[in-house]
């Protein structure tokens, strides 16, 4: 049977996908002012929020970081915070070594206010491998990811990287791709039933963009254990507003 991860009071791999919303802002005030808008306004569609560092205008300076980090944890109180670096070679805002990179998710974990991380599964040869270790020793759930902005890859390749991810001991395994026609989202959830069947962690799958809205609606279907909304600006291309995700999730809910 496949295990269940516990994000701070959410259940991923269990029921209903869970909902996760991003937050962008750039500059501290930006950052809490989204963090209030989602506590105060969204908290019942909202299971997960994903703070999405690269962002940050002082992502780099520890200091501040960890000011920022407080903060957020005093705001949001006891929602699930996920710690998001996306580099710009996945469609993130940044480039950043591979040394840096390390650094700034272990100062995350080690900060006690985040609830998991995602650690980019292919950034280099070791990195998932080396953080997830350390992730697990602090009791702390690694999403590994993976995407692609400009195609669907092959649904072989697909298996191979969630498999991949498992294997360097990520608790959960994300692959976001870009389709280009109505068979590349087959081909995405395709690939997604196979992760879901011989897997033993949570997988979370995507086919971005409106030809692959239906990979954020139909999860619980296909075995996706989390899905993106949106409750003030997009991360990725076909994320749908968090209040009607929410609705379409409960009506085809199993």
């Amino acid at each position: 049977m496949k295990k269940t991860v516990n994000v701070r009071n959410i259940i991923l791999g269990q029921g209903m996908p869970k909902i996760c919303v991003p937050v962008t802002g750039t500059t501290y005030e930006a950052v809490t002012d989204q963090m209030k808008k989602i506590h105060n306004e969204y908290r019942d569609a909202v299971d997960v929020i994903e703070l999405r560092i690269d962002f940050f205008e002082n992502v780099f300076d520890e200091d501040r970081l960890l000011e920022l980090l407080k903060k957020v944890r005093q705001i949001i109180s006891d929602m699930a915070l996920l710690f998001t670096f996306r580099t710009k070679k996945e469609g993130g805002e940044r480039e950043i070594s591979s040394e840096k990179y390390k650094s700034l998710v272990k100062t995350a974990i080690d900060s006690g206010m985040v609830d998991a991380v995602d650690v980019e599964a292919f950034f280099d040869d070791s990195i998932l491998k080396e953080l997830s270790a350390y992730a697990k020793a602090k009791k702390i759930p690694v999403i590994a990811s993976n995407h692609d902005f400009e195609k669907t890859p092959e649904r072989s390749d697909i298996s191979e990287r969630l498999k991949y991810m498992e294997n360097q001991g990520a608790d959960i395994a994300k692959i976001a791709v870009m389709p280009q026609s109505k068979k590349d989202v087959s081909v995405l959830m395709s690939a997604l039933c196979d992760a879901d069947e011989s897997l033993e962690i949570p997988v979370i799958a995507i086919s971005m963009g409106k030809l692959g809205a239906v990979s954020r609606i139909a999860g619980e279907v296909f075995g996706s254990c989390l899905t993106f909304g949106v409750a003030d600006k997009a991360s990725a291309p076909g994320q749908i507003d968090v209040k009607e995700l929410k609705k379409t999730l409960e009506l085809l809910q199993l």
